[in-house]
């Protein structure tokens, strides 16, 4: 049986990745009155497997040995997180049935860090060294607050049981508790995941597309499909904390078409604003709103 939805789970992963740069490619094309994919079957439907297709045929660069194997294997590990970030969450056909399941799902995003070193550092290019120095100090320092606001929930609940946590929504969703919460929420997860406004790490006026700059062919494809797997990973997360479980696949769409929205509409923040955000209101913000929900344990 976990066998079976094992592989269910990374088709429809994989799929549903596929046609979310579709999905992504459209909107933006409507919102900027241009046309979007529209030649390839009927309105560019096969437009995402054509452009697997182009992708994973290209040549891939040829580099040291030495330098080969951290290339090579941060796009497969960075796959490989995403897949099991996706096989650990809850639902009727999970077989792991592990009661402290959201801190594995934390710790496996936590080791994102190793794909952006690895590609940065494996790449030897200046360029994409940079680009790492930025990724990797933005995600460490977005985790932070990312794990405390979470936390912020497991207090109220008192319980660490994501069941619990869809019990717990069904009268009133927890985003109407603390609507600028949410909004923090949102985003961190844009931090996280490196979209606009906070896409700094791939900022290709100042570094050149940043750590994935000497990534081509079938390599590059593998780090954006990692990238696409965390946003919607993400979007179904907080459509988990702060929206409840029903309807979860509409409003899943409903998050992704946020990021997307916000893509389309806000400019790319200065690196410093960026930081600055994190350290000095997100950090204090979510310190003081868990130290608030910890001593309803006192009172």
């Amino acid at each position: 049986m976990f066998y079976l939805s094992s592989i269910f789970s990374t088709i429809g992963v994989l799929l549903g990745i596929a046609f979310f740069t579709l999905v992504e490619r459209k909107i933006m094309s409507l919102m900027h009155y241009r046309k979007g994919p529209n030649k390839v079957l009927i309105m560019g439907l096969l437009q995402p497997i054509t452009d697997a297709t182009k992708l994973f045929t290209k040549e891939n660069s040829k580099l040291q040995p030495l330098k080969i194997f951290m290339f090579v294997g941060a796009p497969l590990l960075g796959m490989f997180l995403m897949m099991m970030c996706w096989l650990w969450y809850e639902s009727v056909f999970s077989s792991m049935n592990n009661k402290l399941k959201i801190f594995s799902i934390l710790a496996i995003m936590s080791l994102s860090v190793f794909v952006f070193l690895m590609t940065s550092w494996g790449s030897n290019s200046k360029y994409s060294i940079i680009g790492g120095y930025r990724a990797i100090s933005q995600i460490i320092s977005y985790e932070v607050c990312f794990m405390i606001f979470l936390f912020i929930l497991f207090y109220l609940m008192n319980s660490y049981s994501i069941m619990k946590l869809k019990l717990m929504q069904e009268n009133m969703w927890f985003c109407f508790l603390s609507i600028p919460l949410f909004f923090c929420w949102m985003m961190m997860c844009m931090a996280e995941s490196n979209r606009t406004p906070f896409d700094l790490a791939e900022g290709e006026s100042e570094i050149v597309s940043g750590f994935n700059i000497e990534y081509g062919g079938g390599l590059f494809a593998l780090i954006f499909i990692m990238e696409y797997g965390m946003i919607m990973f993400l979007s179904f997360v907080s459509n988990l904390f702060f929206l409840g479980l029903s309807l979860s696949l509409l409003k899943t769409f409903l998050v992704c078409f946020m990021f997307i929205w916000v893509r389309c509409c806000f400019p790319r923040l200065r690196y410093d604003k960026l930081m600055h955000l994190c350290w000095k209101t997100y950090l204090p913000c979510s310190l003081s709103v868990l130290m608030l929900s910890s001593t309803m344990f006192f009172l």
